[in-house]
């Protein structure tokens, strides 16, 4: 056997194990803008699931993000149970000066102000450990009319958090909506928080299994990597045998093929 065709039969063997070993990656979102990306790939590789964020080949300036077709099904429930991919809300720029062409003093007034809930509900979702944020706000409009002063508005704040503790106090929270509304007050800011606890891992904890061998989900590609390597020294070894079992043969042949040597 030649030594060029033992080598390929070598690398072709170990390309297989390999691809065997890597198994397939399948997206699981895309046309993701790079922040919230960002958002899914940190909470995977929290909850220890490979994951690799790559630019969306079917939308420009998105991107993408893939695990292994085994970590499926934790990766939809961790994204879940995290509140992912967050909705994109509307800022004040996206809600001014729609609808009509002339709008009433009563609209605009309604779409500043759900434009303002919708910057508060950004600068909260911010918070790392915050799911959810809702901000509704009751803002009267002043009247160009009479010069009495508008009536205090209210806010009220709906927070979803990971974890018991909330990453930040309702005291903070009030403080925040109120400085952004004028004419609102913190005591007239109600602030509601609900905690989400840590679901249970679908499909083996924090265990993933390299054919008989259970290793922790992030050392996976590593052993796997380390197995290609090991594999792949293997079938070196077993080339460089073969080969030099062939030539031992060969010349031990021509050896017994020569004839004796002339007495003198």
């Amino acid at each position: 056997m030649h030594l060029s065709r033992v080598l390929n039969l070598a690398f072709g063997l170990t390309l297989g194990l390999a691809g065997g070993l890597a198994g397939c990656a399948v997206p699981i979102e895309a046309g993701l803008d790079d922040t919230e990306a960002n958002r899914v790939f940190v909470a995977l590789d929290r909850a220890s699931i490979e994951v690799s964020k790559e630019p969306d080949p079917g939308a420009e300036g998105k991107w993408r993000v893939s695990v292994a077709e085994s970590d499926v099904a934790r990766a939809l429930t961790v994204m879940h149970n995290e509140g992912l991919p967050r909705q994109e809300t509307p800022g004040i720029l996206d809600s001014v000066g729609k609808g009509s062409l002339v709008p009433s003093e009563a609209a605009e007034h309604a779409q500043l102000v759900a434009a303002i809930a919708s910057e508060l509900e950004r600068s909260l979702q911010g918070i790392d450990g915050i799911l959810v944020a809702r901000v509704h706000l009751n803002v009267p409009a002043a009247s160009p009319l009479r010069d009495l002063a508008p009536p205090r508005g209210t806010a009220s704040v709906l927070l979803e958090h990971r974890g018991a503790i909330p990453p930040i106090s309702a005291d903070s929270v009030q403080r925040l909506v109120a400085g952004g509304v004028t004419g609102l007050l913190a005591t007239d800011v109600v602030v509601v928080m609900v905690p989400h606890a840590a679901a249970a891992s679908p499909g083996g904890g924090d265990l993933a299994h390299v054919g008989p061998i259970a290793v922790a989900r992030a050392s996976v590609q590593k052993l796997q990597a380390a197995l290609v390597g090991l594999v792949a020294l293997v079938a070196l070894l077993a080339a460089a045998t073969l080969v030099l079992y062939s030539r031992l043969s060969r010349a031990r042949a021509l050896s017994l093929q020569e004839p004796p040597p002339l007495p003198r």
